[in-house]
């Protein structure tokens, strides 16, 4: 963490039990760590959600797969045709 800032929040009991077991648990050196930490696995929950509907809408786009294999073979025919 290259810049702090300092916030307060109030979490539920259990929230925060989870939190603090969490931090024991993993030996993270600081509650701060202990969110930091949660941020970073809402972060990747997102990005995967983010690729799973990227996944689902181009298995329904036939003009995307159509355009994506061309590309991905266009390198493969370029060489080929050299060495004819």
């Amino acid at each position: 963490m290259t810049q702090a800032h300092r916030k307060h929040v109030v979490f539920p009991p259990d929230t925060l039990r989870f939190l603090e077991d969490y931090q024991r648990k993993h030996q993270l050196p600081s509650f701060s760590a202990t969110i930091e930490a949660a941020a970073l696995a809402l972060q990747q929950q997102e990005l995967r959600q983010a690729y799973e509907q990227y996944a689902q809408d181009f298995a329904r786009d036939a003009q995307a797969q159509a355009e994506a294999e061309e590309w991905l073979d266009f390198p493969m025919n370029e060489g080929a045709e050299g060495q004819e």
